[in-house]
């Protein structure tokens, strides 16, 4: 069993969400390293009680971090650009606070004769489906020297060989001339941001160490083949009916509804 860690980047607005992730990995996930959850300096000790609270079956800790004012978003995406200088472990699986485990689910499960599995779908044909999605294309080439080819945050988790962290900030630094943690920041913070971190990383992984994943071609919108977590929609209130997808296709779900029938049902 390649050693992973579970990688959370949240903050204390998205806790009543977090609560039922962190439940639903104390349910579900086994073997892992470490669940790691990232917040900004003030949330620490709340998420450090719920972490307490989920009784999740291996070492758990929140790290608390004074984040720049302004720049909390871009801040959120230095913190996974980092990710293996907080873990010691060789791969690392990144998930939101709003997402659910739904099933039973082992490191192992995220790869493929052992190489990682890395969802992906050419900038060519989704953009033409979601013409929106050119916008993180030309931010992450902005950042990287090579073509930008492949809209790499087909769902969750992402999971990424702990070498892949320094390779891409390496990478970075020599297209932009810049630190890499200056360039981030200097970015812009508010929706649509100018820095994508999952489509950087999972770029370089596909032009540098293709030999460490297995690409796995992701076309339309449902994870196929499917995978143990549901997301919903942090933006929105968790009591509240939201539009999210489930089986391929939007449903009109209530969250709070969904997240107990997983997760505190025996």
């Amino acid at each position: 069993m390649i050693s992973t860690d579970l990688f959370i980047a949240t903050c204390g607005k998205d806790f009543p969400y977090l609560k039922y992730c962190l439940l639903s990995i104390a349910k579900f996930c086994k073997r892992f390293n470490y669940l790691r959850v990232l917040v900004p300096a003030n949330d620490a000790d709340a998420a450090e009680k719920l972490i307490a609270e989920s009784n999740i079956p291996f070492p758990a800790k929140a790290y608390g971090h004074c984040e720049p004012e302004g720049k909390g978003f871009l801040f959120h995406m230095r913190q996974i650009v980092h990710a293996d200088t907080f873990s010691d472990a060789e791969r690392i699986a990144h998930l939101d606070s709003d997402c659910i485990f739904t099933n039973l689910v082992e490191p192992d499960d995220f790869a493929i004769d052992g190489k990682i599995i890395l969802r992906y779908e050419p900038f060519a044909t989704i953009n033409k489906r979601h013409p929106a999605m050119m916008r993180w294309q030309e931010c992450t080439q902005a950042c990287l020297r090579f073509p930008v080819l492949y809209e790499t945050m087909r769902c969750h988790p992402g999971v990424f060989h702990r070498s892949t962290y320094e390779l891409t900030r390496k990478c970075m630094e020599i297209a932009t001339g810049h630190p890499v943690d200056d360039y981030i920041l200097s970015c812009e913070n508010s929706f649509p941001q100018t820095f994508c971190e999952f489509n950087t990383l999972g770029n370089v992984a596909m032009e540098k160490q293709r030999d460490l994943y297995h690409p796995v071609l992701q076309r339309g919108d449902a994870p196929d083949p499917p995978t143990p977590i549901q997301q919903f929609w942090s933006h929105g209130s968790i009591n509240e009916p939201q539009e999210m997808w489930m089986a391929g296709k939007p449903n009109q779900q209530i969250p709070m509804e969904v997240i107990k029938r997983y997760v505190l049902s025996e």
